[in-house]
């Protein structure tokens, strides 16, 4: 079953007040995050779902029994929003991107037999294309989703975006957000991309090492460049150790100025919701 994570919902949102209220939404077969803020700026909902260690096949059927269940879920916003959060993705540089040959770029990403939807969305400020493969069980839970939808997207694009908004003018800058069992790495020089990429792991030797392996690559020294760091992962975890034990400098992904957490989220740190806020 679904393991709920944190789960606030403001006693002001219904079904009519929903109407004034943004919504966003993070999917993906490891999990579900939701964020609702009234048009006051308050941030009225907040819940998080972990599907990892369930059955394979099984995390469909999940999003299926929230989207049915969930008030917050199921109201109608004035806006909302629905990124993908599925591993298979991509960057290709404008000049080799070909949107007819999508399937191409994941010969060897893809185990055989899958049966997925190809997608792909501009990123202008990086002069590239992500494109991205879901699988098509889970994708069309979005059309089950009756609630209005007015945009979908991959997590990848606002958390490169966020990244690139809070990048260092004059240096590089290591950016690590995890989620659940993967992790994010995006590695800039003066606020160009340099390096971005997403990794499964099991253990959380395998996640340090994909994150030094970032350093390594670009000769950056751990001893001396900090790591942005942000999403499920609390300082008492063993990965987080392992990245002090490495890492001289660590910093948080700060939220939005705009936000303003529920006095009930105290309980998880800010840079723990980044991604769900970075659609903003």
């Amino acid at each position: 079953m679904d393991k709920s994570v944190f789960s606030f919902v403001d006693k002001r949102l219904n079904a009519e007040t929903a109407g004034q209220c943004l919504r966003w939404m993070v999917v993906g077969a490891d999990g579900l995050a939701l964020a609702v803020v009234s048009d006051t700026g308050k941030v009225w909902a907040l819940q998080t779902w972990n599907f990892q260690g369930s059955p394979p096949g099984q995390s469909q059927h999940q999003i299926r029994m929230l989207l049915g269940q969930e008030p917050a879920l199921q109201y109608t916003f004035a806006k909302s929003q629905w990124a993908w959060a599925e591993p298979q993705v991509t960057l290709v540089p404008r000049r080799l991107f070909n949107p007819d040959h999508l399937s191409d770029y994941f010969k060897i990403l893809l185990r055989p037999g899958v049966s997925v939807e190809y997608l792909y969305e501009s990123l202008p400020v990086f002069d590239c294309f992500l494109v991205y493969a879901i699988e098509t069980s889970l994708f069309k839970l979005l059309p089950l989703h009756h609630s209005t939808i007015v945009s979908s997207t991959h997590l990848s694009v606002p958390l490169l975006q966020a990244f690139h908004h809070i990048a260092d003018y004059t240096d590089h800058q290591v950016f690590v957000h995890f989620r659940f069992q993967s992790v994010q790495v995006a590695v800039f020089e003066r606020r160009n991309l340099l390096f971005y990429n997403s990794f499964s792991f099991q253990h959380a030797k395998d996640a340090l090492y994909f994150v030094l392996l970032a350093y390594e690559q670009f000769k950056l020294n751990p001893l001396e460049l900090p790591l942005v760091l942000s999403g499920n992962l609390l300082e008492d975890s063993e990965i987080f150790r392992l990245l002090r034990r490495y890492i001289r400098n660590i910093r948080f992904a700060p939220l939005p100025s705009s936000v303003q957490l529920p006095q009930s989220a105290v309980d998880l740190p800010s840079y723990y919701w980044f991604d769900v806020f970075s659609l903003i």
